[in-house]
Protein backbone atom coordinates (compact mmCIF):
# COMPACT_ATOMS: atom_id res chain seq x y z
CA UNK A 1 0.00 0.00 0.00
CA UNK A 2 0.92 3.22 -0.91
CA UNK A 3 0.93 4.52 2.85
CA UNK A 4 3.60 7.87 2.57
CA UNK A 5 2.22 9.79 -0.26
CA UNK A 6 1.61 13.06 0.99
CA UNK A 7 3.98 13.17 4.26
CA UNK A 8 5.96 16.36 4.36
CA UNK A 9 8.96 17.05 2.15
CA UNK A 10 10.51 19.89 2.92
CA UNK A 11 13.94 22.06 3.27
CA UNK A 12 16.17 20.89 5.82
CA UNK A 13 17.03 22.85 8.69
CA UNK A 14 20.42 22.31 10.86
CA UNK A 15 19.50 20.91 14.75
CA UNK A 16 19.55 23.40 17.49
CA UNK A 17 22.07 22.61 20.12
CA UNK A 18 19.81 23.82 22.91
CA UNK A 19 17.67 21.06 22.56
CA UNK A 20 18.80 17.24 23.81
CA UNK A 21 16.98 14.44 22.36
CA UNK A 22 15.79 13.61 25.90
CA UNK A 23 11.68 13.31 26.17
CA UNK A 24 11.89 16.90 27.43
CA UNK A 25 13.91 18.57 25.27
CA UNK A 26 12.25 17.04 22.00
CA UNK A 27 8.90 18.23 23.44
CA UNK A 28 10.25 21.50 24.12
CA UNK A 29 11.69 21.72 20.61
CA UNK A 30 8.27 21.01 19.05
CA UNK A 31 6.69 23.49 21.24
CA UNK A 32 8.75 26.51 19.98
CA UNK A 33 8.04 25.48 16.74
CA UNK A 34 4.12 25.21 17.17
CA UNK A 35 4.59 28.59 18.81
CA UNK A 36 6.36 30.43 16.22
CA UNK A 37 6.52 29.09 12.97
CA UNK A 38 3.20 27.63 12.56
CA UNK A 39 0.54 29.13 10.43
CA UNK A 40 -1.90 29.08 13.09
CA UNK A 41 0.34 29.74 16.08
CA UNK A 42 -1.92 32.14 17.46
CA UNK A 43 -5.07 29.44 17.74
CA UNK A 44 -2.76 26.83 19.37
CA UNK A 45 -5.04 25.11 21.83
CA UNK A 46 -3.23 25.16 25.40
CA UNK A 47 -2.30 22.23 26.52
CA UNK A 48 0.32 20.69 29.69
CA UNK A 49 3.51 20.45 27.89
CA UNK A 50 4.79 18.25 30.75
CA UNK A 51 1.72 15.67 30.51
CA UNK A 52 2.37 14.88 26.88
CA UNK A 53 3.34 11.23 26.76
CA UNK A 54 5.64 12.12 23.80
CA UNK A 55 6.43 14.70 21.21
CA UNK A 56 4.30 12.87 18.22
CA UNK A 57 1.12 13.45 21.17
CA UNK A 58 2.20 17.25 21.94
CA UNK A 59 2.55 18.12 18.39
CA UNK A 60 -1.34 16.60 17.84
CA UNK A 61 -2.04 18.34 21.02
CA UNK A 62 -1.47 21.65 19.87
CA UNK A 63 -2.66 21.48 16.00
CA UNK A 64 -5.44 23.61 14.91
CA UNK A 65 -8.13 21.27 14.09
CA UNK A 66 -10.37 22.91 12.47
CA UNK A 67 -8.53 23.73 9.67
CA UNK A 68 -5.18 21.80 10.06
CA UNK A 69 -5.28 17.88 9.19
CA UNK A 70 -1.40 17.40 8.04
CA UNK A 71 1.02 18.83 10.43
CA UNK A 72 2.78 15.48 11.76
CA UNK A 73 6.29 13.72 12.08
CA UNK A 74 7.97 11.04 10.49
CA UNK A 75 11.90 9.50 10.90
CA UNK A 76 14.34 11.85 8.76
CA UNK A 77 15.40 8.54 6.72
CA UNK A 78 11.82 7.76 5.74
CA UNK A 79 11.43 11.22 4.45
CA UNK A 80 14.43 11.54 3.03
CA UNK A 81 14.13 7.88 1.26
CA UNK A 82 10.64 9.18 0.26
CA UNK A 83 10.82 12.18 -1.66
CA UNK A 84 14.79 12.46 -2.55
CA UNK A 85 15.00 8.93 -3.86
CA UNK A 86 11.35 8.10 -4.57
CA UNK A 87 11.59 4.64 -2.59
CA UNK A 88 9.12 3.28 0.02
CA UNK A 89 8.08 0.30 1.90
CA UNK A 90 5.53 -1.78 1.22
CA UNK A 91 3.09 -3.82 -1.36
CA UNK A 92 2.97 -1.37 -4.30
CA UNK A 93 -0.68 -0.52 -5.31
CA UNK A 94 -3.48 1.44 -4.44
CA UNK A 95 -7.31 0.18 -3.97
CA UNK A 96 -10.91 1.73 -5.17
CA UNK A 97 -13.56 0.43 -5.00
CA UNK A 98 -16.21 0.18 -7.99
CA UNK A 99 -19.78 1.24 -8.19
CA UNK A 100 -20.66 -2.23 -6.84
CA UNK A 101 -18.94 -1.87 -3.69
CA UNK A 102 -16.16 -4.31 -5.01
CA UNK A 103 -12.46 -3.96 -4.04
CA UNK A 104 -10.09 -3.09 -7.04
CA UNK A 105 -6.64 -2.06 -7.58
CA UNK A 106 -5.98 1.41 -8.73
CA UNK A 107 -2.73 1.36 -10.14
CA UNK A 108 0.37 -0.42 -9.63
CA UNK A 109 4.31 0.60 -9.30
CA UNK A 110 6.40 -1.31 -11.70
CA UNK A 111 9.26 -1.33 -9.19
CA UNK A 112 7.05 -3.51 -6.22
CA UNK A 113 6.14 -6.64 -5.51
CA UNK A 114 3.04 -5.97 -7.02
CA UNK A 115 4.47 -4.90 -10.33
CA UNK A 116 6.55 -7.76 -10.42
CA UNK A 117 3.86 -10.11 -9.77
CA UNK A 118 1.72 -8.56 -12.68
CA UNK A 119 -1.11 -6.72 -10.86
CA UNK A 120 -2.87 -4.36 -12.63
CA UNK A 121 -6.08 -1.72 -12.52
CA UNK A 122 -9.20 -3.38 -12.28
CA UNK A 123 -8.36 -6.39 -10.60
CA UNK A 124 -10.61 -6.99 -8.04
CA UNK A 125 -9.04 -8.40 -4.50
CA UNK A 126 -11.80 -10.94 -3.06
CA UNK A 127 -9.57 -12.19 0.00
CA UNK A 128 -6.79 -11.69 1.80
CA UNK A 129 -4.55 -14.20 3.83
CA UNK A 130 -7.79 -16.51 3.57
CA UNK A 131 -10.69 -14.03 4.98
CA UNK A 132 -12.69 -12.47 2.29
CA UNK A 133 -13.25 -8.87 2.11
CA UNK A 134 -16.85 -8.56 2.78
CA UNK A 135 -16.24 -10.32 6.19
CA UNK A 136 -13.21 -7.58 7.25
CA UNK A 137 -13.91 -4.38 8.86
CA UNK A 138 -11.55 -1.39 7.32
CA UNK A 139 -9.18 -2.41 10.49
CA UNK A 140 -9.15 -5.91 10.11
CA UNK A 141 -8.36 -5.10 6.43
CA UNK A 142 -6.00 -2.53 7.26
CA UNK A 143 -3.85 -4.98 9.43
CA UNK A 144 -4.11 -8.26 7.26
CA UNK A 145 -2.79 -6.15 4.10
CA UNK A 146 0.16 -4.56 6.66
CA UNK A 147 1.23 -8.42 7.48
CA UNK A 148 5.17 -9.35 6.05
CA UNK A 149 3.56 -11.61 3.86
CA UNK A 150 -0.02 -10.73 1.82
CA UNK A 151 -1.76 -13.48 0.16
CA UNK A 152 -4.21 -11.44 -2.16
CA UNK A 153 -7.14 -13.75 -4.00
CA UNK A 154 -7.53 -11.63 -7.55
CA UNK A 155 -10.20 -12.05 -10.16
CA UNK A 156 -8.68 -10.26 -12.79
CA UNK A 157 -10.56 -8.26 -15.67
CA UNK A 158 -11.32 -11.42 -17.60
CA UNK A 159 -12.67 -13.32 -14.99
CA UNK A 160 -9.85 -15.28 -13.97
CA UNK A 161 -9.44 -16.23 -10.06
CA UNK A 162 -5.94 -16.94 -8.61
CA UNK A 163 -4.02 -16.49 -5.55
CA UNK A 164 -1.18 -13.79 -5.24
CA UNK A 165 1.07 -13.87 -2.47
CA UNK A 166 3.01 -10.66 -2.02
CA UNK A 167 5.91 -9.66 0.17
CA UNK A 168 6.59 -6.43 1.95
CA UNK A 169 9.53 -4.49 0.40
CA UNK A 170 11.20 -1.44 -1.51
CA UNK A 171 9.13 -0.29 -4.02
CA UNK A 172 10.25 2.04 -6.56
CA UNK A 173 8.11 4.99 -7.35
CA UNK A 174 6.82 5.09 -10.65
CA UNK A 175 6.02 8.80 -11.09
CA UNK A 176 4.63 8.84 -14.73
CA UNK A 177 2.41 6.55 -16.06
CA UNK A 178 1.05 5.85 -19.42
CA UNK A 179 1.96 9.08 -21.35
CA UNK A 180 0.81 8.56 -24.52
CA UNK A 181 -0.80 10.93 -27.53
CA UNK A 182 -4.79 10.39 -28.39
CA UNK A 183 -6.02 11.21 -31.62
CA UNK A 184 -9.32 13.54 -31.64
CA UNK A 185 -11.48 15.36 -34.47
CA UNK A 186 -9.75 18.63 -33.02
CA UNK A 187 -6.32 17.24 -33.07
CA UNK A 188 -3.74 15.55 -30.98
CA UNK A 189 -3.83 15.15 -27.10
CA UNK A 190 -1.16 14.41 -25.05
CA UNK A 191 -2.13 12.44 -21.94
CA UNK A 192 -0.25 11.09 -18.49
CA UNK A 193 -0.74 10.19 -15.30
CA UNK A 194 1.42 11.70 -12.69
CA UNK A 195 1.26 9.77 -9.70
CA UNK A 196 3.88 11.74 -6.73
CA UNK A 197 5.70 14.73 -6.78
CA UNK A 198 9.40 13.59 -5.96
CA UNK A 199 12.87 14.43 -7.12
CA UNK A 200 13.05 11.03 -9.40
CA UNK A 201 10.00 11.87 -11.02
CA UNK A 202 11.45 15.16 -12.12
CA UNK A 203 13.30 13.08 -15.30
CA UNK A 204 10.02 11.23 -15.73
CA UNK A 205 8.35 14.44 -16.37
CA UNK A 206 11.12 15.94 -19.03
CA UNK A 207 11.07 12.58 -20.93
CA UNK A 208 7.26 12.75 -21.44
CA UNK A 209 7.02 16.78 -22.34
CA UNK A 210 9.81 16.60 -24.29
CA UNK A 211 8.02 13.41 -26.59
CA UNK A 212 4.69 16.33 -26.65
CA UNK A 213 7.26 18.99 -27.47
CA UNK A 214 8.38 16.67 -30.01
CA UNK A 215 5.09 16.40 -31.26
CA UNK A 216 3.70 19.58 -31.52
CA UNK A 217 1.09 19.04 -28.59
CA UNK A 218 -0.59 22.34 -27.05
CA UNK A 219 -3.60 20.43 -25.69
CA UNK A 220 -3.20 18.20 -22.34
CA UNK A 221 -4.58 15.74 -20.21
CA UNK A 222 -2.89 15.24 -16.97
CA UNK A 223 -3.63 13.09 -14.80
CA UNK A 224 -3.97 14.00 -10.99
CA UNK A 225 -6.57 11.65 -9.77
CA UNK A 226 -4.76 9.86 -7.38
CA UNK A 227 -1.84 12.56 -6.67
CA UNK A 228 -1.35 13.71 -3.02
CA UNK A 229 1.26 15.90 -3.48
CA UNK A 230 5.08 16.00 -2.78
CA UNK A 231 7.88 18.30 -3.64
CA UNK A 232 6.71 21.92 -4.64
CA UNK A 233 10.36 22.62 -6.26
CA UNK A 234 8.52 19.29 -8.73
CA UNK A 235 5.12 21.43 -9.16
CA UNK A 236 7.05 24.56 -10.14
CA UNK A 237 8.69 22.26 -13.20
CA UNK A 238 5.14 20.49 -13.98
CA UNK A 239 3.89 23.81 -14.59
CA UNK A 240 6.59 24.88 -16.58
CA UNK A 241 6.33 21.91 -18.35
CA UNK A 242 3.09 22.59 -19.31
CA UNK A 243 2.90 26.39 -19.97
CA UNK A 244 6.33 27.96 -21.60
CA UNK A 245 5.35 31.32 -22.14
CA UNK A 246 5.25 31.65 -18.02
CA UNK A 247 8.60 31.39 -17.54
CA UNK A 248 9.30 33.72 -14.87
CA UNK A 249 6.11 34.16 -13.77
CA UNK A 250 4.74 32.64 -10.11
CA UNK A 251 3.17 29.79 -9.85
CA UNK A 252 2.27 29.85 -6.15
CA UNK A 253 2.41 32.40 -3.77
CA UNK A 254 3.76 31.05 -0.22
CA UNK A 255 2.43 33.17 2.79
CA UNK A 256 3.82 32.67 6.18
CA UNK A 257 2.21 33.64 9.52
CA UNK A 258 2.74 37.54 10.68
CA UNK A 259 6.01 36.36 12.76
CA UNK A 260 7.52 35.41 9.67
CA UNK A 261 6.15 37.68 6.84
CA UNK A 262 10.03 38.16 5.55
CA UNK A 263 9.58 34.38 4.57
CA UNK A 264 6.96 35.27 2.07
CA UNK A 265 7.83 34.61 -1.37
CA UNK A 266 6.82 33.31 -4.75
CA UNK A 267 7.55 30.32 -6.59
CA UNK A 268 8.38 30.88 -10.11
CA UNK A 269 8.10 28.98 -13.43
CA UNK A 270 11.27 28.71 -15.16
CA UNK A 271 12.35 27.88 -18.50
CA UNK A 272 13.14 24.38 -19.75
CA UNK A 273 14.00 23.20 -22.79
CA UNK A 274 11.12 19.89 -22.80
CA UNK A 275 7.93 22.76 -22.00
CA UNK A 276 5.31 23.12 -24.40
CA UNK A 277 3.00 25.93 -25.15
CA UNK A 278 -0.56 24.88 -23.97
CA UNK A 279 -3.78 26.33 -25.06
CA UNK A 280 -5.80 24.39 -23.00
CA UNK A 281 -5.15 21.53 -20.17
CA UNK A 282 -7.22 19.48 -18.08
CA UNK A 283 -6.89 17.87 -15.16
CA UNK A 284 -8.57 15.02 -13.96
CA UNK A 285 -8.96 15.10 -10.35
CA UNK A 286 -10.59 12.87 -7.18
CA UNK A 287 -10.56 13.56 -3.52
CA UNK A 288 -7.30 12.09 -3.44
CA UNK A 289 -5.89 15.00 -5.50
CA UNK A 290 -4.11 17.43 -2.89
CA UNK A 291 -1.83 19.50 -1.93
CA UNK A 292 1.11 19.90 -4.50
CA UNK A 293 -1.29 19.01 -7.43
CA UNK A 294 -3.61 21.15 -6.16
CA UNK A 295 -1.76 24.19 -6.07
CA UNK A 296 -0.43 23.23 -9.58
CA UNK A 297 -4.08 23.39 -10.87
CA UNK A 298 -4.93 26.55 -9.12
CA UNK A 299 -1.37 28.03 -10.04
CA UNK A 300 -1.77 27.95 -14.31
CA UNK A 301 -5.35 29.22 -14.19
CA UNK A 302 -4.02 32.95 -14.36
CA UNK A 303 -2.13 31.92 -17.49
CA UNK A 304 -3.38 28.82 -19.37
CA UNK A 305 -7.10 27.72 -19.55
CA UNK A 306 -7.75 25.20 -16.69
CA UNK A 307 -10.63 22.64 -16.57
CA UNK A 308 -11.00 20.27 -14.12
CA UNK A 309 -12.93 16.56 -14.87
CA UNK A 310 -13.48 14.13 -12.01
CA UNK A 311 -14.50 14.71 -8.34
CA UNK A 312 -13.97 17.36 -5.61
CA UNK A 313 -10.11 17.84 -4.70
CA UNK A 314 -9.35 16.96 -1.36
CA UNK A 315 -8.64 20.83 -0.18
CA UNK A 316 -5.22 21.90 0.84
CA UNK A 317 -4.05 25.48 -0.24
CA UNK A 318 -1.04 24.91 2.87
CA UNK A 319 2.05 23.70 2.68
CA UNK A 320 4.71 22.57 5.43
CA UNK A 321 8.35 23.51 6.15
CA UNK A 322 10.57 20.97 8.11
CA UNK A 323 13.08 21.00 11.33
CA UNK A 324 15.12 17.91 11.49
CA UNK A 325 15.65 17.25 15.15
CA UNK A 326 16.83 13.63 16.97
CA UNK A 327 16.57 11.75 14.05
CA UNK A 328 12.35 13.00 13.24
CA UNK A 329 11.61 15.39 11.16
CA UNK A 330 8.88 18.01 12.23
CA UNK A 331 6.63 19.22 9.53
CA UNK A 332 4.28 21.90 10.76
CA UNK A 333 1.82 23.92 8.30
CA UNK A 334 3.41 27.04 8.29
CA UNK A 335 2.04 28.51 5.02
CA UNK A 336 -0.30 29.51 2.79
CA UNK A 337 -0.81 28.67 -1.26
CA UNK A 338 -2.33 31.56 -3.41
CA UNK A 339 -1.94 32.20 -7.02
CA UNK A 340 -0.81 35.00 -8.67
CA UNK A 341 -4.48 36.58 -8.70
CA UNK A 342 -4.48 35.89 -4.79
CA UNK A 343 -6.84 32.71 -5.17
CA UNK A 344 -6.40 29.78 -3.30
CA UNK A 345 -9.06 29.04 -0.15
CA UNK A 346 -10.29 26.16 -1.75
CA UNK A 347 -10.09 24.25 2.05
CA UNK A 348 -13.24 22.64 0.30
CA UNK A 349 -11.69 21.15 -2.27
CA UNK A 350 -11.19 22.29 -6.12
CA UNK A 351 -14.80 21.56 -7.91
CA UNK A 352 -14.61 19.91 -11.38
CA UNK A 353 -16.03 21.41 -14.15
CA UNK A 354 -17.50 17.65 -15.48
CA UNK A 355 -17.93 15.62 -12.04
CA UNK A 356 -17.04 12.23 -13.34
CA UNK A 357 -16.53 9.13 -11.20
CA UNK A 358 -13.14 6.77 -10.94
CA UNK A 359 -13.73 4.27 -14.19
CA UNK A 360 -11.69 1.20 -12.20
CA UNK A 361 -12.63 -0.90 -15.31
CA UNK A 362 -11.13 0.51 -18.34
CA UNK A 363 -6.93 1.35 -18.25
CA UNK A 364 -5.84 4.22 -17.75
CA UNK A 365 -4.81 6.33 -20.91
CA UNK A 366 -8.36 4.34 -22.51
CA UNK A 367 -10.06 7.43 -24.32
CA UNK A 368 -12.93 4.81 -23.08
CA UNK A 369 -12.17 5.29 -19.96
CA UNK A 370 -14.71 7.53 -18.12
CA UNK A 371 -12.61 10.36 -16.90
CA UNK A 372 -10.63 10.98 -19.93
CA UNK A 373 -13.41 10.71 -22.04
CA UNK A 374 -15.34 13.74 -21.02
CA UNK A 375 -12.03 15.57 -21.04
CA UNK A 376 -11.26 14.65 -24.75
CA UNK A 377 -15.07 15.76 -25.41
CA UNK A 378 -14.39 19.05 -23.38
CA UNK A 379 -11.35 19.64 -25.34
CA UNK A 380 -13.25 19.15 -28.87
CA UNK A 381 -15.57 21.70 -27.75
CA UNK A 382 -18.65 19.48 -26.62
CA UNK A 383 -20.48 19.07 -23.36
CA UNK A 384 -18.64 16.42 -20.51
CA UNK A 385 -20.96 13.44 -19.84
CA UNK A 386 -20.98 11.47 -17.04
CA UNK A 387 -20.52 7.61 -16.63
CA UNK A 388 -24.64 7.16 -17.66
CA UNK A 389 -24.12 10.19 -20.30
CA UNK A 390 -25.75 13.00 -18.65
CA UNK A 391 -23.86 15.78 -19.15
CA UNK A 392 -22.37 17.61 -16.06
CA UNK A 393 -20.96 20.76 -17.32
CA UNK A 394 -20.65 23.38 -14.68
CA UNK A 395 -18.67 26.51 -14.88
CA UNK A 396 -15.50 26.57 -16.62
CA UNK A 397 -12.37 26.59 -13.89
CA UNK A 398 -11.14 29.90 -16.04
CA UNK A 399 -13.98 31.28 -16.22
CA UNK A 400 -14.91 31.51 -20.00
CA UNK A 401 -17.37 29.27 -22.02
CA UNK A 402 -15.62 25.89 -23.20
CA UNK A 403 -16.03 26.02 -26.53
CA UNK A 404 -12.92 24.26 -27.66
CA UNK A 405 -10.85 27.41 -29.59
CA UNK A 406 -7.59 27.05 -29.18
CA UNK A 407 -7.15 30.53 -27.61
CA UNK A 408 -5.55 30.71 -24.23
CA UNK A 409 -7.70 32.23 -21.54
CA UNK A 410 -6.40 33.44 -18.22
CA UNK A 411 -8.07 32.11 -15.11
CA UNK A 412 -8.49 30.42 -11.92
CA UNK A 413 -9.60 27.06 -10.47
CA UNK A 414 -12.84 26.90 -9.58
CA UNK A 415 -15.00 27.66 -6.65
CA UNK A 416 -11.61 29.44 -5.09
CA UNK A 417 -11.43 32.10 -2.77
CA UNK A 418 -9.47 35.08 -2.95
CA UNK A 419 -7.33 36.93 -1.14
CA UNK A 420 -6.77 40.87 -0.45
CA UNK A 421 -3.83 42.37 -1.15
CA UNK A 422 -2.53 42.47 2.91
CA UNK A 423 -2.47 38.49 2.91
CA UNK A 424 -0.03 38.88 0.25
CA UNK A 425 2.38 40.52 2.11
CA UNK A 426 5.64 41.65 0.22
CA UNK A 427 6.98 39.20 -1.96
CA UNK A 428 10.02 39.03 -3.12
CA UNK A 429 10.72 38.97 -6.85
CA UNK A 430 12.36 35.16 -6.53
CA UNK A 431 14.03 32.99 -7.27
CA UNK A 432 12.45 30.52 -5.27
CA UNK A 433 15.04 29.29 -2.61
CA UNK A 434 15.29 25.95 -1.19
CA UNK A 435 11.53 26.02 1.06
CA UNK A 436 9.71 22.97 -0.43
CA UNK A 437 6.49 22.74 1.36
CA UNK A 438 5.21 19.45 1.57
CA UNK A 439 3.36 17.45 -1.08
Amino acid sequence: MLSLVGVPACSDVAEDPAYDCSLDGRKAFVADIMTDYYLWYDRVPPVDIAAAQSPEALLAAMTFRELDHWSGMQRTFERREFFDQGRFQGLGYTLGQDAQGLLRISWVHEGSAAGRAGLDRGAVILGVNGRAIAELSPDELGAELGRDVVVHQIRELDGTIHDVELVQGDVEITSVKNETVLDTPSGPVGYLMFTTFVLPGEDELKIAFADFRQRGITRLVIDLRYNSGGLLRTAALLGSLIEADAAGQPLIVETYNQRHSNLNRERLMFETQEGVNASHVVFLSSGRTASASEQVINGLGPYVKVDVVGSRTLGKPVGADSWNHCEYSITPITFHSLNVDGGGDYFDGIEPVCEVEDDLLHRLGDPEEAQLAAALRLLDGQPCASTNGASTNGASTNGASTNGDSTKAKGSAARIGRAGPAELGNLPAGPMPNLPGWY
